[in-house]
């Protein structure tokens, strides 16, 4: 009723609030109390689940790990059937062992009390070790004077292990080969599927993409501060350095593909498919980066004359960052968060995926393995919600704090009393609109998660002869992934209108999009050509990084069988870096116009209505306006005082 209310309100033009009236910032009354409730007995029920998984066991069968027979090592078990290997005491045998690690899925696994500390070859050297330290590396029902007989086979299913045993240690109470990286890489590299092969490439370059990362953390501050300091001249080096950049790369791409044609020709017959291959991988390459090439140059050439109107309004965002310097590692406590909540998930979810009641395994006679029931089926997607509306409420929570710290960097006339905005948004936020972000967070969920069941489906129908169908899902996604994007960026300008009125979420969502359409070209005028920019800046940063990544995988690493899977995983971790950094000044400058079209709502200049915009911002609007006018063809009075007074509102 509220939602429907204050949307009419808002669209039919009735007069806003007197400016006496309105306080922004000023103390206000709890918003959105019952999705607060919801989401609180949401979450309560996670921590419910979590407990319930711990009671019935499952926390000790995830930790101490079990055998094949159901066993928890280092327990006392209670069998389930008169199979004698079924409720075993495994006291003092703490580690979990596979008899083929290789194949840890379907191998043989028991309860031992030391692991391997050296390489076993044979059964005599399996007996030895028992012999020294009386670890049974065989199936309980095979004694060790026995090891030595024709018993004791070899095999991923037992009564023995697989050789050669490797030497090991203990991680999580489980076996594990000491040089598991030089094991995986070899049964990756063994393989002929082409995507064990990237994986191996991954890793062999693991300690190049790990500093290549920090890298991208010092590149992305730099153009930060670029953008801050040197915001007129940075707007034009980026678009110089995006073009020459894009250029040189294609180029490179080009001749790298001329020369693997000649190579082809002086290619041994063994290395003549791998040659041709590289060749025709090159070729598509090379015509991707020229399509993005060209793509690029015709934006920059659309929108060179507008790429000037924003450099006012980076500057007025950069004065934020000044006084506000923390608002900069916002994502780093922001992840920090995220990824204590997410280990916790993981942690409860591995409990629940280690719930359930014993029962006899049908391939393997004897195995012993945990069955699921129904209501644990109904806990792991209580609990995958759960992952995604708590990140969102997470996120949602960030967003609050940046908007409402730049509003109070913007609604304060003297800055030298600002105080510690950022502490005072956050306590805003825990006092008064955690139900909001409750609230906003569920909205996206409503979006995401029947996304990610179409998704499932797609992947699930793929092989299908009915195209009708999957051509549906396809469409159907596309649609919820730009709806998502929308509610997003809606969402954002509510928690801003939020964090300035103290309006409730559904309010503050209609007013923000009545500002939004009332102030339609501005929005366009200065949002594309900012985003574009910023999107810019994240393309440089992901230039520089991936380029040292490149020459730094051709000169250490030159054994990788696809010198673009590490490649591309470094360009994929310097965008999200970069994104991390610069999407602050994106929500600034966001937040920033969403509080001076308030203001121009409110007030007009006049006595007792003083504006509480900086005069940067004013001449900036007044540069807006001007060019906007100029587009529809529109006169326009020179009158400086006329101009600045000439401000839009939701009623105009």
């Amino acid at each position: 009723m509220g939602c429907c209310y204050s949307a009419a309100r808002s669209m039919r033009g009735d007069e806003p609030p007197q400016p006496s009236k309105w306080k922004p910032l000023e103390k206000r009354s709890c918003t959105d109390i019952i999705p607060l409730i919801v989401f609180t007995l949401f979450f309560i029920g996670m921590m419910l689940i979590a407990g319930f998984a711990i009671v019935n066991g499952a926390a000790y069968r995830m930790i101490n790990g079990f055998d094949s027979y159901g066993n928890v090592c280092s327990k006392k078990n209670s069998p389930i059937s008169s199979h004698p290997l079924s409720g075993l005491d495994q006291t003092g045998k703490p580690y979990v062992f596979f008899m083929n690690v290789a194949n840890g899925y379907k191998s043989l696994e028991i309860c031992v009390s030391k692991c391997p500390d050296r390489e076993l070859y044979s059964m005599n050297d399996v007996h030895d070790f028992f012999l020294e330290t009386g670890s049974q590396l065989c199936d309980y029902s095979l004694p060790p004077d026995q090891y030595l007989s024709s018993a004791a086979a070899s095999s991923t299913t037992g009564p023995c292990p697989v050789f050669p045993v490797l030497r090991s240690s203990q991680v999580l109470y489980r076996c594990v080969p000491d040089n598991i990286g030089t094991f995986l890489i070899d049964l990756l590299v063994n393989s002929l599927n082409p995507v064990n092969r990237i994986i191996s490439d991954i890793y062999l370059c693991r300690y190049s993409i790990m500093g290549l990362c920090f890298l991208s953390l010092f590149v992305a501050f730099v153009v930060v501060l670029l953008l801050r300091y040197l915001a007129s001249v940075v707007v034009y080096i980026i678009n110089i350095v995006v073009v020459i950049s894009s250029i040189a790369g294609t180029s490179m791409l080009w001749w790298m593909y001329a020369t693997s044609l000649n190579s082809i020709n002086t290619a041994p017959p063994e290395k003549l498919a791998q040659s041709k291959a590289d060749s025709q991988a090159l070729l598509w390459y090379s015509i991707g980066a020229t399509v993005v090439t060209v793509v690029l140059l015709l934006l920059i050439l659309v929108m060179r004359k507008r790429v000037a109107l924003t450099v006012d309004l980076f500057h007025e965002a950069g004065k934020c960052m000044v006084h506000m310097p923390a608002l900069m590692i916002q994502p780093l406590w922001t992840f920090l968060v995220l990824l204590m909540f997410w280990m916790g998930w993981v942690v409860v979810f591995g409990f629940i995926a280690f719930s359930g009641t014993k029962v006899m395994d049908p391939i393997h006679p004897g195995w012993v393995r945990y069955n699921a029931t129904a209501p644990i089926h109904y806990m792991w997607w209580y609990h995958v919600v759960g992952l995604v509306w708590v990140s969102e409420f997470i996120l949602a929570c960030q967003q609050m704090v940046i908007a409402g710290a730049v509003a109070k960097h913007y609604f304060t006339r003297d800055k030298k009393k600002l105080g510690a905005p950022i502490i005072s948004s956050m306590g805003r936020l825990i006092s008064n609109h955690l139900g909001s972000c409750a609230l906003g967070s569920f909205i996206i969920i409503l979006v995401k998660i029947p996304r990610c069941i179409l998704m499932y489906l797609s992947r699930q129908i793929k092989d299908s002869p009915n195209m009708l169908a999957k051509l549906m899902v396809k469409c159907c996604i596309c649609c919820l992934w730009v709806l998502e994007k929308c509610l997003r960026y809606l969402n954002y300008n509510a928690y801003s209108l939020v964090a300035i009125n103290g309006t409730h979420f559904c309010k503050s969502a209609c007013d923000a999009v009545a500002t939004l359409l009332s102030n339609a070209l501005r929005v366009i005028a200065i949002n594309s050509v900012g985003a574009f920019v910023l999107f810019l800046g994240k393309l440089l940063v992901v230039a520089i990084v991936a380029g040292v990544g490149g020459i730094l995988v051709v000169k250490f690493h030159p054994n990788v069988n696809y010198i673009a899977a590490p490649v591309g995983l470094i360009a994929v971790f310097s965008y999200l870096t970069a994104h991390c950094f610069i999407s602050i000044y994106e929500m600034s400058i966001d937040t920033l116009l969403l509080c001076f079209c308030e203001d121009s709502r409110v007030n007009d200049g006049t006595p007792g209505k003083e504006y509480f915009m900086p005069k940067s911002l004013m001449t900036y609007v007044k540069n807006s306006s001007k060019h906007i006018s100029k587009l529809e063809g529109k006169p326009h009075k020179n009158s400086e005082n006329e101009e600045s007074m000439r401000l839009e509102s939701p009623n105009a």
